[in-house]
């Protein structure tokens, strides 16, 4: 289910010439990672140099991907957290 969450996403950022690899989230109410470029989850630490990392649960991504809701509403509310390095989403 998150892999296909994660790929509808995916789909709207492909044309905004974003490297995806180097993009991850962190579903909280199930604690796993998965790579937005792969739609897969990782096993292992995030080691890239650079990288940018939301912290969500399933609903909430949910929500963001169906356009129910703003990203910036969930951040005041404190439900998705926002770390690495945010310059990652300008080309």
């Amino acid at each position: 289910m998150i892999e296909d969450i994660l790929k509808k996403f995916k789909s709207n950022l492909t044309d905004k010439n974003i490297d995806l690899s180097s993009i991850y989230f962190e579903i909280t109410d199930i604690d796993k990672t998965f790579n937005l470029d792969s739609c897969v989850q990782i096993n292992s630490s995030i080691e890239d140099e650079r990288f940018l990392k939301f912290k969500i649960s399933t609903e909430n991504l949910l929500l963001i991907v169906e356009g129910k809701k703003h990203p910036e509403d969930l951040l005041f509310n404190e439900k998705v957290k926002i770390s690495g390095d945010i310059s990652i989403l300008t080309p």
